[in-house]
């Protein structure tokens, strides 16, 4: 029992265990990472359509959308259009700019005047402005018309102050009814919650460049997601397959150490066991010669000084 639970063994050593915790790790921040990539395609998912309802829809009253002036716009009614009637405060000090506005790649202002109407004073993003070369002014804008308009405004909620930003004269960094207010004094009845961009005037007159319209594309969040959750499942596989192959290699040397013991032992227990009369006389057996040497043979010279010694002899 103990020699078949050996191999594994090897995965309670220390660094199987913080590589264990490290999976755990590794899985929950690939899940959390998966849920935020989604989450921000499910915002942007439903921004999409909420702008694809509303950016052409038909225009509304102003008090269906915003009960009163005080009121906030609601979520579901951005980019709503909407129709007003009234006149545009033309009086130089209520024409603002709002500084940073992109278009096209470039940089410019947001005119943003006041529109009058019987409930309230609305903040009208009138188009965009490009910036002059020399100063931070903008480049000769087009004036507000006089008289008596109907204006369609697509609605947008009021956007917020700024903290620790200077504004000159005429120019605001943010379409905020309250830096518009300490700019215009004398507003009454201006709607705080929303301002509105304007989509046509009549009768019409020289405007703006029309902002760009809102990018509703969805981005490569959800394929993110799809991402960190494979690489969540992905982690434990890997330590999975790893810690088999680590588990058939400890059980591949323990085999390994068995097999060999029992082939030493067996050859050394044989020598031992041999009788010492058959290992002496195996030792002392003569080693046979492999070759004999033949006789010489005897030259012609030495026959015959042989034969002259026998003559002398008798």
């Amino acid at each position: 029992m103990s020699a078949s639970r050996a191999p594994w063994r090897v995965l309670l050593d220390r660094q199987w265990l913080l590589a264990a915790l490290g999976v755990v790790v590794a899985i929950i921040a690939c899940v959390l990472l998966g849920l935020w990539q989604f989450g921000r395609y499910e915002t942007k998912s439903a921004r999409a359509d909420l702008i694809a309802a509303n950016y052409d829809a038909e225009p509304a009253a102003l008090d269906q959308l915003l009960a009163s002036p005080s009121s906030a716009l609601p979520a579901d009614e951005q980019w709503r259009t909407a129709e007003l009637t009234g006149r545009y405060c033309t009086d130089p000090a209520c024409v603002l700019y709002v500084r940073n506005r992109p278009y096209n790649g470039q940089t410019g202002f947001f005119q943003l005047v006041p529109f009058r109407t019987d409930e309230g004073t609305l903040l009208v993003v009138r188009g965009w402005v490009p910036t002059e070369e020399t100063q931070s002014l903008p480049l000769d804008p087009p004036p507000a018309p006089t008289g008596d308009e109907r204006i369609v405004v697509r609605m947008r909620p009021a956007e917020p102050v700024l903290a620790d930003r200077t504004n000159p004269a005429g120019q605001i960094q943010s379409v905020s009814p309250e830096l518009a207010a300490e700019q215009v004094p004398g507003l009454t009845g201006l709607y705080t919650g929303a301002y509105g961009e304007l989509v046509s005037e009549h009768p019409s007159a020289p405007v703006p460049t029309h902002p760009e319209k809102p990018d509703t594309s969805l981005g490569p969040h959800l394929s993110y997601a799809v991402q960190w959750w494979l690489f969540a499942l992905f982690f434990p596989v890997a330590l999975v397959i790893r810690a088999r192959r680590a588990v058939l290699e400890a059980r591949e040397d323990e085999s390994g150490t068995e097999t060999g013991s029992r082939e030493d032992g067996p050859s050394a227990d044989v020598v031992t066991a041999l009788p010492r009369a058959a290992r002496s006389s195996r030792a002392a057996r003569p080693v046979p010669t492999a070759v004999r040497t033949a006789p010489r043979r005897r030259s012609q010279d030495e026959e015959d000084e042989d034969a002259l010694l026998d003559d002398r002899t008798r």
